[in-house]
């Protein structure tokens, strides 16, 4: 999971190249990946959700200092702007697939 290519990977496990390319084959090792693959996503999510408030904190802090320079103020302007827009896009489709969900449950309880 954590290195760069398949011969890396085989190395750092101790095995060849074609030992791994067979597991890869394998119907339960695949399983076993993509759930090893998906915590690592999840951890990694995790922890930039954790840094998304000090981030704006920081941003914020540099638009709002008088005596930082124009360039730096309307960089950190821009980023807040483009994040808040993004962030607020991502819930609204979040909310509009939920209620989707909650629609189609309703539909398949009747």
């Amino acid at each position: 999971m954590t290195c760069r290519t398949r011969a890396e990977a085989a190395e750092a496990a101790g095995i060849g190249e074609s030992t791994l390319r067979a597991y890869l084959r394998e119907p339960e090792f695949q399983a076993r990946y993509r759930e090893a693959f998906g915590a690592l996503v999840q951890d990694a999510t995790r922890q930039a959700q954790q840094a998304i408030a000090p981030a704006l904190s920081t941003l914020r802090e540099i638009v709002e200092d008088e005596n930082a320079g124009a360039k730096a103020r309307i960089m950190a302007a821009r980023s807040t702007l483009e994040y808040a827009l993004r962030l607020t896009e991502q819930l609204d489709i979040i909310s509009r697939i939920e209620t989707l969900e909650h629609a189609m449950k309703e539909g398949m309880d009747r």
